[in-house]
């Protein structure tokens, strides 16, 4: 065992993974025994999402796992406000499996993945930027970890930033949501972006706006295609 795999393995025994729907400790298990019933009935059918539910402007396309209710937005919710931070690992492996089949095993508290499907092809994985809440952890950049081990591609964490502060989207429609996120984001350093097929990551798509405005960011700093992953979706 390599000594970064071991410090990981004894992080795990002083700090066991925990179910991000329930908190229950997991230890070994792969997934969360009480929770399996709720996630099977949450579960997507069909990861892609639909052009006629979502805005999706400048994106060859989004994907989820579950829709936003029940224990999966109590998760997602806790996730963000101030919860368990390691949640992120559990939930971004998950995306992996679903949405691109990457086999996901845990072994001494590290997970490592295999089997990535050959059209799961991109240059580069970039978190949405966080919202500046101050909550000293960035929610889509710990799912875009695990995702980006699972595909073995570079994550970008800064390749995009906010230019200015932006009001709560909750309660507004969805055209309202673009003009309030219309040039909010930019990319640092196009270099990195420009011909690169580039993997968008955030935790929850509800409109579709915020993915959609990142992805305006990236393709005019010359991504050659952008595609969007979130952990779950609001159906309007």
């Amino acid at each position: 065992m390599r000594p970064s795999d071991a410090l990981r393995t004894a992080a795990a025994l002083v700090y066991p993974r925990r179910c991000p729907f329930c908190d229950r400790v997991l230890g070994w298990l792969p997934a969360c025994p009480d929770c399996a019933g709720e996630l099977a009935r949450l579960r997507l059918a069909v990861p892609r999402l639909p052009t006629t539910e979502h805005l999706l402007k400048n994106l060859t396309g989004a994907a989820a796992v579950w829709r936003y209710d029940g224990c999966v937005r109590r998760a997602i919710l806790r996730f963000k406000n101030g919860g368990r931070a390691c949640y992120g690992q559990e939930l971004g492996a998950e995306m992996a499996r679903v949405i691109f089949g990457c086999n996901c095993v845990w072994r001494h508290g590290i997970i490592t993945f295999s089997g990535v499907p050959p059209l799961a092809r991109f240059d580069l994985a970039v978190p949405v930027p966080a919202s500046g809440r101050g909550r000293g952890y960035n929610p889509p950049e710990l799912l875009a970890r695990p995702l980006a081990r699972a595909l073995g591609v570079p994550l970008e964490t800064r390749a995009l930033c906010k230019t200015r502060v932006t009001h709560s989207q909750k309660g507004l429609t969805a055209t309202e949501r673009l003009h309030n996120l219309a040039g909010a984001f930019r990319v640092k350093d196009a270099g990195r972006i420009e011909g690169r097929r580039v993997l968008l990551v955030d935790d929850v798509i509800t409109t579709g706006a915020t993915v959609s405005c990142c992805a305006s960011a990236l393709v005019k700093a010359g991504a050659l295609e952008v595609f969007a992953v979130t952990a779950a979706q609001t159906q309007r």
